[in-house]
């Protein structure tokens, strides 16, 4: 499982394990607490959070909150593992609290850590985070929390040469950051480079081998890749090592599916649903997913719409939808889908580090509406800026791409440019043939 590669990716901290000295001791603390146990605490919260194991980093984080209230950065660290909470009263409660916080007793790295969320204001201005950081990074080049928020714009502006030197010369300077390797092997896979991402992914493997996440990373590039036993023994290794490692589950029900095996996706819904934490952070994805899958790859567009208008309320950037609606005749629905993102993508700025992947989908959508509306020759320039944009570099991003170059080269195909139609459907079959053999059962010929 990989951090949120958007906005998450490049605003929020990919925390590690530091190694605090209360001031008590005589040396300068790296985190400024007088309570040696909110300091114990704390580092097993940040440690729990490198291993993206949130619910036990937030168990520990809000102690140590608890042992010293004036425990700023603990503050921040328990907020940003609440951040994609966002209907928690508790994260906006603790956002306000350190607004209204006096800085001037942090360390340097405490005050930029802080000032750089309060910029950023949740992920709603990301060009005033970036400039808080360039001013840190000029005076702490090698700083690990710097490098890693720098790694985190250049991949989201897709400067894959620029995020490569960052997250290397991360792992040089803080050999402890193990997520370090994780990100480059995501970084690989978001180039369509796979055997060099499964070499990152096993080095993570083979330095973190007691945590679930390398292995969870692995399964989930064998899913793209349609290597699907591999995948699976991953994913369970994962969840050997972690039961409540709750991505493991979400990739198992996608496998499942994948590989044509519906009753193993049941069953490890199921096993989800049995632990708390998943069952609530799984939620109606995986159920729409569930209730959608059969209908869909049977070809049943109007059960699909049934499950989804009963299992799929309010699902964003969803691009089933807008083929679901054309595809059953729902236009008034298909120009709301469209409306909507065009909505979403007009309130960003230039900078948002999420715009290019908003503008891919509704370039998608529209390329959609043209294709089965009979304008195959536009729909392929609007399906092909989407590729652009749209990258592997995690699972279901990575199936939109595949599924967007498979409608591209249909496209292609039905306007004529029949020699790049079979590159492009070439290229998106050495990805995962048999996803996409099984996308050609499901769409059909152009206009069906």
């Amino acid at each position: 499982m990989r951090r949120n590669v958007l906005i998450g990716i490049a605003l929020l901290v990919v925390a590690a394990a530091g190694v605090g000295v209360v001031a008590m001791s005589g040396r300068r603390s790296e985190w400024t607490t007088s309570s040696a146990e909110a300091l114990a605490d704390f580092e097993k919260g940040l440690d729990a959070r490198d291993k993206l194991y949130y619910d036990e980093a937030r168990l520990y984080l809000a102690k140590a909150v608890e042992l010293d209230p004036n425990f700023l950065s603990a503050k921040y660290f328990l907020w940003a593992s609440m951040e994609s909470m966002k209907s928690d009263p508790k994260a906006a409660k603790l956002f306000d609290e350190l607004k209204r916080a006096d800085l001037s007793k942090l360390t340097d790295r405490e005050r930029f850590l802080l000032q750089y969320a309060l910029a950023a204001d949740g992920g709603k201005n990301a060009a005033a985070a970036e400039q808080q950081l360039a001013a840190y990074a000029a005076k702490h080049p090698d700083d690990p929390y710097a490098l890693e928020r720098q790694a985190g714009f250049a991949t989201a502006r897709q400067d894959w040469p620029a995020a490569h030197r960052l997250l290397t010369r991360l792992s040089e300077v803080a050999p402890n950051r193990v997520m370090a390797y994780n990100q480059l092997g995501y970084l690989e896979m978001g180039q369509g480079r796979f055997g060099e991402a499964q070499k990152m992914f096993e080095t993570y493997r083979y330095i973190a081998p007691d945590q679930a996440n390398p292995h969870d990373s692995l399964g989930e590039l064998f899913i793209l890749i349609g290597r699907y036993d591999e995948a699976r023994k991953e994913l369970e290794a994962a969840l050997a090592i972690k039961p409540d490692f709750c991505a493991s589950y979400e990739h198992l029900v996608r496998l499942s599916y994948m590989a044509g095996r519906p009753d193993e996706a049941a069953q490890a819904l199921a096993r989800a649903e049995r632990i708390a934490p998943c069952a609530a952070s799984m939620g109606k994805g995986m159920r729409c997913l569930n209730a959608t899958w059969d209908p869909l790859f049977a070809g049943d567009w109007e059960g699909v719409w049934r499950a989804q208008q009963a299992s799929c309320p309010n699902l964003d950037e969803d691009p089933l939808e807008i083929w679901v609606t054309l595809k059953t005749g729902h236009r008034t629905e298909a120009e709301a889908v469209e409306k909507k993102a065009h909505e979403r993508l007009a309130k960003m700025t230039p900078g948002d580090p999420n715009r290019p992947y908003v503008e891919a989908f509704v370039a998608h959508i529209e390329g959609a509406r043209l294709l089965l509306g009979g304008e195959p020759g536009k729909a392929a320039e609007r399906f092909r800026f989407a590729d652009q944009s749209l990258t592997y570099r995690e699972l279901p991003m990575g199936l939109i791409k595949l599924v967007n170059r498979f409608v591209l080269a249909q496209a292609l195909e039905a306007s004529g440019a029949r020699d790049e139609a079979a590159t492009v459907l070439a290229s998106a079959r050495a990805v995962n043939s048999s996803f996409v053999d099984r996308l050609a059962a499901l769409m059909g010929p152009v206009g069906s």
